[in-house]
């Protein structure tokens, strides 16, 4: 009889120990969600992403940003299809000069969602422009991956393409994005 209690004691034991972990487990969840509410509130009350907000995120993942240079305006019109400065909210061409690399980095803000898909479209062609109308085989063959590999990004509105090496693109893409949160 001894035996039959001392189960039942147990048995009830155990049940209590399963319930105040079950309890401790939910409310430990629930404390998570919270927190996870409480996250994206503070992610509401981000400022908004500006061009040089944007930018000094970017130029800061790659490495010697600071030997890049901004294009004149005459580089927009001529290699984006007539674009001028107007055309968008803000923009930021960046490139090597008088260098043997290629580096290139381009970020268009559009003024409205509607004109993102156009600047979409405008930099998939100077891409393409660029790597089959205006690219040398003879000229820097070492810098080519960098131009076939080269991507274009959008995050609102935000578009970004950049002609850098792997691990630069990689980085550059990255500070973009967390950037245009």
């Amino acid at each position: 009889m001894k035996n039959t209690v001392l189960k039942k004691r147990i048995a009830a034991l155990a049940l209590c120990l399963l319930c105040f972990s079950n309890t401790a487990l939910m409310t430990a969840c629930q404390k998570g969600g919270d927190a996870n509410k409480d996250s994206a509130v503070t992610d509401e009350n981000k400022t908004p992403a500006t061009l040089e907000s944007v930018y000094e995120a970017v130029s800061a993942a790659i490495p010697n940003a600071d030997t890049l240079i901004d294009a004149q305006e005459s580089y927009l019109s001529g290699f984006f299809g007539g674009a001028v400065p107007d055309d968008f909210a803000s923009y930021k061409i960046v490139m090597q000069s008088m260098s043997t690399s290629i580096d290139n980095v381009g970020i268009f803000e559009a003024k409205t969602a509607g004109d993102v898909k156009k600047i979409e479209e405008m930099v998939d062609t100077y891409l393409d422009f660029y790597e089959n109308d205006v690219w040398d085989d003879t000229y820097l063959e070492d810098e080519f991956p960098k131009l076939k590999n080269a991507q274009r990004v959008t995050s609102g509105n935000f578009v970004m393409y950049v002609i850098l090496d792997d691990d630069a693109r990689a980085a550059a893409i990255t500070a973009f994005e967390n950037a245009t949160k």
